[in-house]
């Protein structure tokens, strides 16, 4: 009877999650999915206010090689963000956070559009590729936002 290296498959990618979570003090994700057959893992962040979830994201983001960004206006107001890329022993790992526009001190134009930042302008549904920068650049505004719960508190 064949050998199932499923196990081992799953035990080295948990080792060497874990390990990369450890080493480099990353915050832990929500979620964390694990494919064997394809040896891949995909983080989420869920819970935190809507500053916290990116940041996070990007924290994990800086930690990868090969890193790319995309961000897309989901219905209701709701930013998605991914991205995608290898840690240093290279396992493909896939990153997602998702916020309210209004929650990150943005304007919600229409059922179709808003702007994030006063700089970003989004349609519904149209993945764009952004930069890590654009990204702490929304994360830094919504933080500084009279709306922001973090900025309501200082």
């Amino acid at each position: 009877m064949p050998e199932n290296s499923a196990p081992r498959r799953l035990d080295g990618l948990l080792r060497s999650i874990r390990g990369h979570i450890r080493t480099l003090g990353l915050p832990r994700p929500d979620r964390l999915v694990i494919s064997t057959p394809s040896g891949s893992v995909h983080a989420e962040f869920t819970s935190g206010t809507a500053t916290d979830r990116l940041a996070c994201l990007l924290v994990w983001a800086a930690s990868l090689h090969g890193v790319e960004l995309t961000w897309s206006l989901q219905a209701a107001g709701t930013l998605s963000v991914a991205a995608t890329g290898r840690t240093g022993s290279g396992i493909t790992l896939g990153l997602a956070a998702s916020a309210s526009v209004v929650e990150l001190g943005g304007k919600v134009k229409s059922n179709s559009a808003a702007v994030l930042a006063n700089a970003f302008r989004l349609s519904a549904c149209l993945p764009e590729q952004v930069t890590f920068d654009e990204v702490a650049q929304v994360v830094q505004a919504a933080r500084r936002s009279p709306s922001s719960p973090l900025a309501v508190a200082a």
